[in-house]
């Protein structure tokens, strides 16, 4: 029997957006809106030593829209946005 584990975000709420994308998703995404972000833990898999980039699933729970981005990209969308977290 296999085990699903997945790390998933608080819920965020967008307070202000800082700068405008043409990004899956993320172009969308209004004041207002809640978005969480989650990970599978998963085998990446790996070609010639490389491991594969491991891919957060961006879901917007206000529009139910679904977006993936990598570990490294997902700084870059986070920073457009100034979010709060609800606890």
């Amino acid at each position: 029997m296999k085990v699903e584990i997945v790390l998933k975000s608080n819920t965020l709420i967008v307070e202000e957006i800082k700068r405008k994308t043409s990004a899956k998703m993320f172009k969308d995404i209004e004041v207002g809106d809640r978005i969480s972000l989650s990970v599978d833990v998963d085998y990446a898999g790996s070609n010639r030593g490389m491991t594969y980039a491991t891919y957060i699933k961006c879901t917007s729970l206000s529009k139910k829209d679904v977006a993936y981005k990598s570990f490294n990209e997902m700084p870059r969308f986070l920073n457009m946005f100034k979010l709060k977290e609800v606890v």
